[in-house]
């Protein structure tokens, strides 16, 4: 297959699938990017033909499947070619790094063990690893180490490539172990916040006055996951360090945002959307969180408005 280094081009011949067209325009099997380079805050609920893996810094949610994971901070996620996923960036920073590979470019690597046992293959292991910042100085070394490398000249560069690609199984291993250990000793808190994260993610997004919010508050929660709101509040404190009310507040701050820059509804329409009875009420929200008003908001940001359908 013919190379392609021209952007524009590359965009032209396949605009909905760039990224794995970028990789597939490859005949080694494999590219590294850093996302300043080719950076999109949304990606479609879709398969790959690729493993992929990616060091994100930021906050954003991440679909997998039917399961929704709430990212804070910097974290490093595999994705397996047979699942489907999407992301969505809600604050990211950059630098952030991720790499696709094929089956035909696992070959080169020297011990296929650590391939198999990694979270690439094990359905049962969740695909994300929050990283501390020692860890995360370690994983994104070997990001950009594999980023000069394929911009080298060097006849075996791939092979190279390849040892740094087998050092970060190796460290997602390593993760994987203590992930295990730690999830062993706290299952029902884990399973009760993916419960509520998942309960919360499933309201969005909200595209029609008839769509509002239905589950505002701590005690909407709780009375739906049939347990007291004060042993919610405990354990989404203890497990993400953040108020239950804090992250429904984030969550609808996002959605609110995405409604006064991509949507043509009022203000008061979006606040009654978003569960608040009166429009001053949404105003004071907004306010409290963004030190601006609604009006204010979108006469900076608002250059389509078009009823919002993916965010």
């Amino acid at each position: 297959m013919q190379e392609i280094h021209d952007l524009k081009e590359l965009l032209a011949a396949n605009p909905e699938c760039y990224e794995e067209y970028l990789l597939l325009s490859q005949v080694h099997h494999f590219n590294v990017f850093n996302r300043s380079e080719i950076y999109e805050r949304t990606q479609p609920m879709h398969r790959s033909d690729f493993y992929k893996i990616s060091l994100i810094s930021g906050t954003g949610i991440l679909q997998i499947k039917d399961e929704y994971i709430e990212i804070n901070g910097t974290v490093l996620i595999f994705f397996n070619p047979t699942v489907p996923y999407f992301w969505q960036a809600l604050l990211e920073e950059r630098p952030s790094y991720y790499c696709y590979f094929d089956n035909h470019f696992q070959t080169k690597l020297l011990n296929k063990d650590y391939f198999q046992k990694s979270a690439l293959f094990a359905p049962n292991t969740s695909p994300v690893f929050a990283l501390n910042d020692e860890q995360s100085e370690d994983v994104r070394f070997v990001f950009e180490r594999m980023c000069l490398e394929i911009k080298s000249d060097y006849h075996y560069r791939y092979e190279t490539i390849a040892t740094y690609l087998q050092l970060l199984l190796q460290k997602a291993y390593q993760f994987q172990n203590a992930a295990e250990k730690t999830s062993a000793n706290k299952p029902a808190a884990i399973r009760l916040i993916s419960n509520f994260l998942n309960l919360l993610e499933k309201q969005f997004p909200i595209d029609s006055v008839e769509h509002s919010l239905v589950l505002k508050t701590p005690n909407d929660f709780a009375r739906e996951l049939s347990i007291h709101v004060n042993y919610l509040n405990h354990t989404v404190k203890e497990v993400t360090g953040k108020k239950t009310s804090e992250i429904i507040a984030s969550r609808v701050l996002t959605e609110a945002k995405a409604l006064l820059k991509h949507s043509n509804a009022d203000i008061s329409e979006i606040g009654y959307m978003l569960g608040f009875e009166y429009p001053s009420n949404f105003i004071t929200f907004f306010k409290r969180h963004t030190k601006e008003t609604p009006k204010s908001f979108r006469s900076k940001g608002n250059t389509s408005p078009s009823r919002i359908k993916n965010i």
